[in-house]
């Protein structure tokens, strides 16, 4: 009578593990092929209420995210311009969102920050505030601000880590934060979609 409770114990045992959901992660490292190329969206207005175009641009394993903003609902009008350089770029566990799709967690390092303004006008209000502690600046030409202080903020070091995470559906590719401490982001945002060029 004991070995049938045993047995009995095993099978219900055996029911579980085999209805247990499957990890959302697994353990190997891939290379950026799934994500090399080009990659930009349309113009949208982002969470800031500024009119914007974003390229991201991956080879090996460096990538540039450029975004563009302008002062129109077209994306006419340059505004200013930011190309923010990554260098190690490396793909991590595979991730399976709630819909099904895959994607990736991801490490990459800062390498440069460059700002760029692109009209005459705001080339004046920054140089008349001192912006970001410079009073040179000039048209369509870029400044390093990796590691400085400006209104936003302090921006990253360079050589500074951040964590990622991407979920690629067909052309689509939809990114979730930079993270330098702690997890991975959890989630990615589906309100910005880079389409591969």
């Amino acid at each position: 009578m004991k070995n049938i409770y045993i047995i009995l114990i095993l099978i219900f045992s055996f029911t579980i593990f085999s209805c247990a959901k499957k990890s959302d992660t697994s353990s190997t490292t891939t290379t950026t092929t799934e994500i090399e190329g080009i990659w930009k969206t349309i113009c949208h207005l982002d969470s800031d209420n500024i009119s914007k175009i974003r390229t991201i641009t991956v080879s090996g394993t460096d990538a540039v995210e450029t975004i563009e903003a302008h002062t129109d609902s077209s994306c006419a009008n340059d505004w200013f311009k930011w190309d923010d350089s990554y260098s190690s770029l490396s793909i991590e566990d595979e991730v399976t969102f709630d819909d099904g799709t895959k994607g990736h967690k991801y490490t990459l390092n800062v390498a440069s920050k460059n700002f760029t303004p692109q009209s005459s006008s705001y080339v004046s209000t920054l140089n008349s505030s001192s912006t970001c502690g410079y009073s040179d600046w000039t048209l369509n030409t870029s400044k390093d601000l990796a590691g400085v202080t400006c209104p936003a903020g302090t921006y990253y070091l360079k050589n500074t880590t951040g964590k990622g995470l991407y979920n690629l559906v067909g052309n689509n590719l939809f990114l979730g934060g930079f993270i330098t401490t702690g997890s991975y982001p959890t989630g990615v945002t589906t309100t910005i979609t880079y389409v591969k060029q």
